[in-house]
């Protein structure tokens, strides 16, 4: 585009790539390959305590990596064995049983099934966490890391898709589009007794397709692939799915320095929101963030057009993607103004206009070339919000607002509680973001990034845990410990955050449901916030002390 130099926060936004590694090692930050010692002549009375010591730590660390291995295959085999049937509805038929992986639970009838979930789900949270602390302290190689979160996905891989139903309305908006009508005006209805609409969550059977051009350009592909063939379908997309997450994979470990590699694929590809709701749920979430992942990258190593166009396709995938691209154009600018040269305001002009013109010219080639009606999302892009999420922030607040005004029962779609819980919602994570745009030169742009999309992620109208997903991805690639710190919070609540039909565990103790349906989102995010605050507290009041203490 230019030969002007990038103002995406120069090469210190990049800590990666094969040239810093050299440099990380020779100031202090990859570890350089260690010079051997000469030996004495006698060895030192010590040498066998020492070799004694150093076995048994190879040894507790070669246990500790198989009970990972074994705790999060198990874990994650318990979800999918119970998280597909969990997902039926009553009035959803799912095109095959999956040999009876799919077969519905009566909601009418007590369960242990979303039980054994929360222990699946609890023991790939454990594994994953004593993962990600051993590799934060260099205890684990990039391919032992590997090993272990290919054995994690090894079930959600070959399993029926879990946790949602999502996959079945991709598969009906392909076939709506290969059959010539459009997904952006009906919903999947219109096809009628199609097994892909049978399949289909009733909540998004009459809703128009949210998803962007490149989304709905891949959903009938595969279905023209598969001439509409419910189950080839979403195994097609669970592999384009394993292809992202791969994709994934490759650009974070790029993005940081070597000796960071085996915690960003830890953190990032190996956690649960990923292997479960990604791969196991086979949700579009993964195309998107590997074209964000794709484009962040290739932007801060200077690519800035080819990062611009992948960050306009994954931004026409799903639209939260634009957060990352409004980001990095932001960041870019303030760059060039902070350089303070002559002729500033002309050279901010003229590349702004650059940039601008690639993403206008990308974004209108992929409207027009993959599918009709290129811009009808734009009509559906609230239609998630058609959905309710009890255990929430914005969920907490209204069922809180219900309660002071003494409205009886939860607080549920159409209720008033819930338009102005989700108003303030949007209204506090727009000035959130717009806090993190005033100071984006503070923090490196994969962090700003990351932040950002956790503020809309969790303050938005509908918080599905695949949301998370869309901050987790740039906090891997970001520096410091703080992002590290957060996304592993982050990961942890998003494994257990959508439990379908949890109420079977209550069934005959309606007292019960109804207090897990009012009060406890309100509970359960009172508790969340007063830690996260105790947190904070406490980390700066050690911080002040550490200040003081005499060198």
């Amino acid at each position: 585009m230019t030969s002007e130099r990038p103002a995406t926060g120069g090469r210190d936004d990049l800590p990666g790539g094969p040239e810093d590694d050299t440099a990380l090692a020779s100031a202090g930050g990859a570890p350089a390959e260690a010079v051997p010692e000469p030996r004495d002549a006698a060895p030192e009375s010590g040498e066998p305590q020492r070799s004694a010591a150093a076995r048994r730590r190879g040894l507790r660390r070669a246990t500790g990596l198989v009970v990972a291995g074994v705790a999060g295959t198990v874990g994650t085999t318990l979800v999918v064995a119970t998280g597909g049937r969990l997902a039926q509805g009553p009035v959803v038929k799912p095109p095959t049983t999956w040999f009876g992986l799919l077969d519905p639970v009566a909601t009418n009838e007590p369960s242990v099934l979303p039980a054994v979930l929360l222990v699946g789900a609890a023991l790939l949270v454990g594994a994953w966490w004593w993962v990600c602390r051993r590799s934060q302290q260099g205890q684990l190689s990039l391919r032992g890391v590997a090993v272990l979160v290919t054995s994690w996905s090894a079930a959600p891989l070959v399993g029926p898709p879990i946790l949602s139903l999502d996959v079945y309305s991709y598969v009906a908006q392909g076939v709506m589009a290969s059959m010539g009508l459009n997904p952006y005006t009906a919903g999947p209805s219109l096809l009628g007794a199609h097994p892909a609409a049978l399949a289909a969550d009733p909540v998004w059977r009459d809703t128009p397709s949210p998803y962007g051009p490149v989304g709905l350009g891949l959903f009938r592909a595969v279905t023209s692939l598969t001439d509409g063939h419910v189950v080839l379908s979403v195994i097609v997309l669970r592999v384009i799915v394993a292809i992202a997450v791969a994709v994934l994979a490759w650009c974070l470990i790029r993005a940081v320095p070597a000796a960071s590699r085996p915690w960003a694929l830890a953190a990032g590809v190996g956690g649960p929101v990923v292997l479960l709701q990604l791969i196991g749920a086979v949700h579009l979430e993964a195309v998107m963030m590997a074209l964000a992942a794709a484009g962040l990258l290739a932007a801060l190593r200077g690519r800035t057009a080819v990062g611009l166009a992948l960050l306009t396709a994954s931004a026409l995938t799903k639209w939260p993607a634009a957060v990352i691209l409004m980001v990095l154009l932001v960041r870019r600018w303030a760059d060039l103004v902070a350089d303070g040269e002559p002729g500033v305001a002309r050279r901010v002009l003229s590349v702004a206009g650059r940039d601008l013109a690639v993403v206008a010219v990308t974004a209108a080639a992929l409207s027009l070339l993959l599918v009709p009606d290129g811009i009808g999302w734009v009509r559906a892009s609230s239609a998630p919000s058609l959905g309710l999420n009890l255990y929430s922030p914005v969920s907490a607040a209204a069922n809180l607002l219900a309660m002071l005004s003494g409205e009886p029962g939860p607080a549920l779609q159409g209720s008033e509680s819930l338009r102005l819980a989700r108003a303030g919602g949007m209204t506090a994570a727009a000035a959130l973001i717009g806090w993190l745009l005033l100071t984006i030169r503070t923090r490196d742009v994969p962090t700003t990034c990351g932040l950002a999309l956790l503020c809309l992620a969790f303050l938005g109208p509908v918080l599905h845990p695949w949301y998370l997903v869309w901050g987790m991805i740039p906090l891997a690639m970001a520096r410091g410990v703080r992002a590290q710190r957060a996304l592993l919070a982050v990961g942890a609540v998003g494994a257990f955050l959508s439990v379908p039909h949890p109420e079977a565990l209550f069934v005959g103790a309606p007292a019960v449901t109804a207090w897990f349906m009012r009060e406890g989102p309100v509970v359960l995010v009172g508790i969340a916030l007063g830690a996260a605050v105790a947190l904070v507290v406490g980390r700066r009041r050690r911080g002040r002390e550490a200040e003081q203490e005499p060198a």
